[in-house]
């Protein structure tokens, strides 16, 4: 067995082991930078390089040599650091390319305030008739073609990054001996339903004026949506190491009464669905969720929950028996401090999150571009956390683990995923009668998938 197989079978039982509710050798070490940094780091075009990733190869490997990390910390397309492809082919007004080169979010609405019933009533029309049409001008229904063609160009698109980004990634996890990462089909990737709503369907000023206005409205519109936002996320292989991951965004621009009485109920019912499951969440808390600590205890156990700010010894002795820890090193400091000031930071933070274990060294937030570090100062912190968080009980339990609360399952939430334009089985069964039954399951697949594309479009 080579040194490198032997360096990846190691970290792969590390993050078998952590996820598993067990003490590993030492914490698992995650750096991560995404494509569009490397053409900073390569002095290559930013926006050619976001429609041909091929010229940012040895760039990737550069980075890799000098940059510790457990997991492979190039990330492909996708996520907080969107190509333009797919946008610009559906002529989308929620993602645009600024003059910098990078996708910008601005401030949309797609849905009128009077229209929240009719969101509650068959989510998934509305999102297919109202909301994506207002939000991607190139898929208007009074062109069909239009319609059918552009849609098919921005899945073709996306279906290239995709098999571009993998192409670099894939070589660099096998020479450099990373993580495999988390078994096939146990990841997912959704929105609470507030934040859903908030985000692109109203816009936060909006809906910071709805809450008000239509507050009964608003509960029942996330009430009805989470069904689709739970099931187009489910993975089909559960496992400890795999997650359905959600950015939250608005609590810490609402009152605490609005969030525990509208934002709260929807969120924790569909992460209760997913744990009894066995499937684990995790959650971004973005901005600062202080005032929010006691009603983050009412998660489901085994929760991952990733903090930009707060007290670490608050979140420790309040959050870290029931769930796993991940964040709160600013990520500013590796641009603005000495090498030795990130160290002292990093061991600071270390000392108080590590004991115990359920704790993921990370920063408020991850680098969008490398000039948001120091990359010297990365690379420096890595490394000590790397020689730093071992453990002296390796192989002892922590934690708690998923669906402790021993959550049952309520089929009804499958149940409520209906629609006009979802797959009927058994109208199609009574137009072909001569189709196996097992292909029911292949068919109701396909609209899942489709239902994920469509939603991930809106987040």
């Amino acid at each position: 067995m080579t040194d490198i197989s032997v360096l990846q079978n190691e970290r792969n039982t590390i993050f078998k082991d952590f996820y598993n509710n067990t003490i590993p050798k030492r914490m698992p070490v995650i750096a991560s930078l995404p494509l569009r940094a490397l053409s900073e780091y390569s002095g290559e075009n930013l926006v050619d390089t976001q429609f041909k990733f091929d010229v940012l190869k040895t760039s990737a490997e550069e980075i890799c040599q000098k940059l510790y990390s457990d997991k492979c910390p190039i990330k492909g397309p996708g996520g907080t650091t969107r190509s333009p492809s797919k946008y610009q082919l559906l002529k989308s007004q929620s993602f645009t390319m600024g003059n910098n080169g990078y996708m910008q979010h601005p401030e949309v609405s797609a849905m009128e305030a009077d229209e929240y019933k009719e969101l509650a009533t068959d989510p998934f029309a509305f999102l297919l008739e109202k909301v994506i049409p207002r939000q991607y001008k190139g898929l208007d229904a009074s062109s069909p073609w239009d319609f059918l063609l552009n849609y098919l160009r921005a899945d073709l698109s996306t279906a290239h990054e995709n098999a571009e980004g993998r192409k670099i990634i894939r070589p660099l996890t096998q020479k450099f001996g990373y993580y495999n990462g988390a078994p096939f089909g146990c990841m997912g990737f959704t929105s609470a339903p507030y934040d859903f709503i908030a985000d692109q369907l109203r816009g936060f000023s909006n809906i910071s004026m709805d809450i008000r206005r239509h507050r009964t409205e608003i509960a029942e519109a996330c009430d009805a949506i989470m069904p689709f936002l739970f099931y187009a996320a489910l993975p089909d292989n559960p496992d400890p190491q795999g997650c359905v991951g959600t950015p939250l965004h608005m609590p810490p621009f609402m009152r605490e009464k609005d969030f525990a009485e509208v934002w709260l109920p929807s969120y924790l019912k569909m992460f209760q669905q997913y744990a009894s499951l066995g499937i684990r969440g995790q959650a971004f808390c973005e901005g600062d969720w202080s005032r929010y600590l006691d009603y983050l205890t009412e998660f489901p156990a085994g929760m991952e929950l990733k903090f930009e700010y707060g007290d670490p010894k608050a979140i420790k002795d309040k959050l870290g028996d029931k769930y796993i820890i991940q964040g709160l090193y600013p990520l500013g400091l590796l641009k603005t401090g000495t090498r030795q000031e990130c160290i002292d930071k990093a061991k600071e933070l270390l000392d108080i999150m590590l004991p115990g274990g359920g704790y993921l060294f990370g920063f408020d937030k991850n680098p969008i571009s490398l000039s948001d570090v120091n990359f010297d100062n990365y690379c420096a912190v890595m490394e000590f956390v790397r020689d730093y968080a071992h453990y002296d009980n390796a192989g002892q339990s922590y934690g708690t683990p998923i669906n402790q609360e021993n959550y049952s399952f309520d089929s009804s939430i499958l149940d409520s995923v209906q629609s006009k334009y979802l797959f009927n089985w058994p109208q199609y069964k009574n137009d072909y009668p001569m189709t196996p039954d097992f292909a029911k399951d292949l068919y109701l697949g396909y609209d899942k998938k489709i239902l994920n594309t469509l939603i991930s479009m809106l987040m």
